[in-house]
């Protein structure tokens, strides 16, 4: 194996070994355990990482990076913006549910002062794309004209996100369908979808 390898299959097995932590200290960890976990020094983590805050933003870029694979930068298929974005929200809530890191990434993390920044920035950049999707179903009369994009944009967003969060945290969590049908009702009756 080239040291190049060596290195980024180190930096894979810390990751993986910190998701597991992660989810286990319901969104804090030890780097002393993640090392490890992993078979390797704490001083590999430090090294590969800085420190415990980068090592938990590369956990959280990991999930967001995902999020927009799987979603956000996804053109999902449909004729009509109710198709093509209730086929979002499915898969949205898909990506909750069966990603452990998902749901502390979304909730507990970024609100940590460390990574404020970031987060700002990465929700700055889902309500911009959210708002040029509904201003393009504006345009084509499918979503009413009356609303701001970009403010409903940023409602749409903090409502599924607080709809998926509880739908996970109800004793016992909701099935996955019901809670993908209750945040599209909840979308569907937001955005005021004509016919």
């Amino acid at each position: 194996m080239t040291k190049k390898a060596a290195k980024k299959s180190t930096r894979k097995r810390l990751l993986e070994a910190a998701r597991v932590e992660i989810v286990n200290g319901n969104g804090d960890l030890d780097v002393a355990n993640v090392a490890k976990r992993a078979g390797v020094s704490d001083g590999l983590t430090y090294y590969h990482f800085g420190n415990k805050a980068g090592l938990i933003n590369a956990i959280v870029n990991e999930f967001y990076h995902d999020l927009d694979d799987k979603v956000a930068g996804v053109p999902f298929d449909g004729d009509t913006w109710k198709e093509r974005e209730k086929a979002r929200v499915h898969a949205m809530v898909s990506l909750f549910y069966d990603d452990p890191v998902a749901m502390i990434a979304a909730t507990r993390l970024r609100t940590d002062p460390a990574f404020t920044k970031e987060e700002l920035q990465r929700n700055d950049r889902l309500e911009q794309l959210g708002a040029r999707n509904i201003a393009d179903a504006q345009r084509k009369g499918e979503i009413d004209a009356a609303h701001n994009p970009l403010m409903l944009a940023s409602m749409l967003l903090c409502g599924v996100m607080s709809g998926v969060r509880i739908a996970l945290t109800s004793t016992p969590p909701l099935p996955v369908a019901t809670a993908q049908q209750s945040v599209w009702g909840f979308v569907e009756r937001a955005v005021g979808l004509k016919g």
